[in-house]
């Protein structure tokens, strides 16, 4: 076996898991989607039920659940959002985790300025 065919074999390898990552990506994203369609009255009512629960609590005095759940609806909502927008192929961009630490801190701003705006974190 010389050098050539060993730099085939590596790169078809390569692009082998690349395609198996980006038919899972697809594959998990048409789930989700197709449980969102048969669920959306369910799951929106549960979002809007567990919102309004941290909310209350948090006007308490303890914002702390009320903090975690709005930045989880920024940031799983954003991500939502660009894999409509972009598709799921975008996910599995070499330069995702990046992005993804760009949007964890932005929502953690976020819903920082957000609980002071709202005068429940001081």
């Amino acid at each position: 076996m010389d050098a050539t065919t060993t730099q085939f074999i590596i790169k078809e390898m390569f692009n082998a898991f690349d395609n198996a990552q980006n038919e899972a990506c697809q594959i998990i994203w048409d789930s989700l989607l197709s449980f969102l369609a048969s669920n959306w009255l369910s799951v929106a009512g549960f979002l809007l039920l567990l919102l309004i629960i941290s909310f209350i609590v948090a006007l308490l005095g303890r914002w702390g659940m009320f903090g975690s759940v709005l930045y989880n609806y920024l940031y799983w909502g954003t991500l939502f959002i660009f894999g409509l927008i972009f598709g799921p192929k975008i996910f599995t961009n070499i330069f995702v985790d990046i992005a993804l630490f760009i949007l964890y801190l932005a929502c953690y701003k976020l819903v920082g300025r957000i609980l002071t705006g709202l005068h429940l974190k001081k």
